[in-house]
């Protein structure tokens, strides 16, 4: 049972530190201040791979995502397949980007759904790896 609730309050804590750094004002990982829009063009926004913004968006995004990909396959446990996971981080970047569209000062970039979705893999490639590791132990 304690496992359980653990499980619920990680996933939970992945949802909401997601939400915090998509959909709350002055909460951005990346272009997101300033007048808003969008970018549908693939790593065209990213900037200079060698300033510390180029860093704070790859890495922030990336991170923002990889809890959730590592948690998701705990808290369903039928869902553990990684295409299967991938594409319920997809999903979800791609609703965060569209409800971005439509507030103020947030930018919709299609660099914010790839590199969340590489999170949400990552995280996955994680819970395998530490699984793995807990089945051969």
């Amino acid at each position: 049972m304690k496992k359980k609730i653990l499980i619920n309050l990680l996933f939970i804590f992945s949802l909401i530190f997601i939400f915090r750094y998509t959909m709350l004002p002055n909460s951005s990982l990346g272009i997101g201040m300033g007048k808003g829009g969008f970018n549908l063009i693939p790593f065209k926004s990213l900037g200079n791979p060698l300033s510390p913004g180029f860093f704070i968006n790859v890495g922030g995004n990336i991170l923002l995502f990889l809890p959730f990909g590592l948690v998701l396959p705990l808290k369903l446990y039928k869902i553990d397949r990684m295409q299967i996971v991938t594409l319920i981080g997809l999903s979800l970047s791609i609703m965060i980007e569209c409800i971005q569209l439509t507030m103020p000062n947030r930018w919709t970039d299609i660099n914010d759904v790839i590199l969340n979705t590489l999170g949400t893999y990552i995280g996955f490639r994680l819970f395998s790896k530490f699984r793995l590791a807990y089945i051969l132990k």
